[in-house]
């Protein structure tokens, strides 16, 4: 079975609603709906396939994009290589040129709407900042650039984050994440009414809720543990080896094997940000987690 390479963009108006657009008739899965793109032409490079297909469809002119997410999907008849790109700066306002129906959702809604199965990943994606840190408490959720904010529970499972703290936080811009073990720290996620939870992985399976907005994550000692966790449900994972992160190679053949966005941890800054998100992860995780 050929793999088809397809090229999709993510684009932001400016009240930080994404862009997606309904397949029209006639075309395989029509009605669904997608982020806009289409297949890359015999050797054209992502980037510039993401341009002429947005050129065509929409009729924007990309600026300025980055890479996303890169994922591969099976359907029944077909298998495809998706390359995501988060557009982060076009010209013109977007129409449906090739008779597409356009809708702008907030993030938070997307989990809602009717998108092709390769597509749902990408929401994930889209949810989560690129950076992730470890936190202590509320003094250090105040502003600054967005961040996942992880909260860890103690081994008896105490600390949690209480609800205002949490509000706080979201209003902010952060994403906030309970690091914990089992179905506790689920629990108390949800109480908390953080953004989801990450969970330091021990093998369970993990039935997170693709149409719902609590993301469920795996904290991983190594790759083949986050494989693992991803196969079970993991909606991202965070690799972060006792001692020292992940080296490169190792990472990006992971975020390779793998359909869910991937942080590195844990890093003492992210000064190594850049070149993590070039090989692939959706970003770095910055603090320590003692033992």
């Amino acid at each position: 079975m050929a793999e088809i390479h397809v090229v999709a963009g993510a684009l932001r108006d400016g009240q930080g609603r994404v862009l997606i657009a309904q397949r029209p008739r006639g075309r395989f899965m029509a009605g669904r709906w997608e982020f806009p793109g289409g297949k890359l032409e015999a050797g054209e490079e992502a980037l510039a396939g993401l341009r002429r297909e947005l050129r065509e469809e929409l009729g924007v002119e990309v600026r300025a994009a980055r890479p996303l997410i890169r994922l591969r999907h099976r359907y029944p008849d077909r298998r495809v290589l998706l390359d995501v790109w988060q557009v982060t700066h076009y010209d013109g306002e977007p129409q449906g040129l090739d008779a597409q129906a356009l809708a702008w959702v907030r993030p938070d809604e997307l989990p809602a709407q009717d998108l092709l199965e390769a597509d749902r990943t990408i929401v994930a994606a889209l949810r989560l900042p690129r950076r992730a840190r470890l936190v202590s408490g509320p003094a250090d959720c105040g502003p600054g650039d967005p961040v996942a904010l992880l909260w860890p529970l103690d081994r008896e499972g105490a600390g949690i984050p209480d609800s205002t703290a949490v509000q706080a936080a979201r209003a902010f811009g952060h994403r906030v994440f309970v690091l914990g073990q089992g179905s506790g720290a689920i629990r108390d996620a949800a109480i908390a009414g953080a953004d989801g939870v990450l969970l330091q992985w021990q093998g369970e399976t993990l039935d997170a809720d693709a149409a719902g907005r609590f993301l469920i994550g795996a904290c991983c000692a190594d790759a083949p543990a986050a494989v693992a966790a991803a196969a079970a449900g993991a909606q991202f994972l965070l690799v972060a080896p006792p001692g020292a992160p992940l080296p490169e190679a190792e990472l990006f053949a992971l975020c390779e094997a793998v359909a869910v966005p991937v942080y590195a941890g844990w890093y003492a800054d992210a000064s190594r940000e850049a070149r993590l998100q070039a090989g692939g992860a959706h970003g770095c995780a910055t603090g320590s987690i003692a033992g």
